[in-house]
């Protein structure tokens, strides 16, 4: 699918998971907008993506973490773009250790901002300047959504605090020509991971990720709203 002419924006493209739509997307032909503050990200990602590519990669200092931030971001795009056509939120951590009745309240505290608050704020950034006739959004989300994870439940929490957020957002905005989706992921074949060699056959690199978004844009009808990508074959 050609992408050229289509404004993307990938929150947490700087991320694992996100690095891949990103370069999936640029391969395709669309403007992609990631934010971040990191400068060392920034780098990375630009080495990773490269320079022979049929999109634009714009890097926007920003993020959604905190409302006033999200606001910055949401203000930038409407002025630099009126209106996005694709958006993508790779957003979130990991963290365990604990059991839940000894979860320290900091690490509660940051697990609920990082992996559902910044979920919540990527919704009221992306969703309103999405393309009303046909954009896209896309819900990054690991198998936890599903399961229980003993010594992670904050973020077992979270994920499925998320899927419940994106199915309702998809029936809220039924009516317009917005698709929302949810991607739910297994393991994945990360840069980092396979640096420290893990990493299995029948696990999806990124970048595929990004391919099966592209598959489903071009299939034009949407036949569900959740996907479920744990592993090949």
């Amino acid at each position: 699918m050609n992408l050229t002419d289509k404004v993307a924006v990938v929150l947490g493209g700087t991320g694992g998971v996100g690095e891949g739509i990103v370069k999936a997307l640029l391969q395709a032909g669309a403007a992609v907008v990631v934010p971040t503050r990191s400068p060392h990200k920034t780098e990375r990602l630009q080495e990773y993506v490269g320079k022979d590519l049929s999109g634009k990669l714009l890097i926007k200092i920003g993020t959604v973490t905190e409302e006033d931030s999200a606001k910055e971001l949401a203000s930038f795009l409407q002025k630099e773009f009126k209106q996005i056509d694709i958006g993508v939120a790779s957003l979130g951590g990991w963290h365990q250790g604990f059991p839940i009745y000894s979860y320290p309240m900091e690490h509660w505290n940051r697990i609920l901002n990082d992996n559902l608050t910044s979920h919540f704020l990527a919704i009221k950034t992306l969703i309103p300047l999405l393309n009303p006739q046909e954009g896209y959004y896309f819900h990054i989300n690991g198998f936890s959504a599903d399961e229980s994870y003993p010594m992670a439940g904050p973020v077992a929490m979270t994920a499925a605090a998320q899927k419940s957020l994106i199915q309702t957002l998809a029936q809220e905005v039924n009516r317009t020509g917005i698709k929302v989706y949810e991607l739910i992921l297994g393991p994945m074949k990360t840069r980092d991971r396979l640096k420290h060699g893990h990493g299995q056959p029948n696990w999806y690199f990124p970048e595929e990720i990004g391919d099966y978004m592209i598959k489903e844009m071009q299939n034009g009808f949407q036949e569900k709203i959740i996907h479920y990508l744990l592993s090949k074959g």
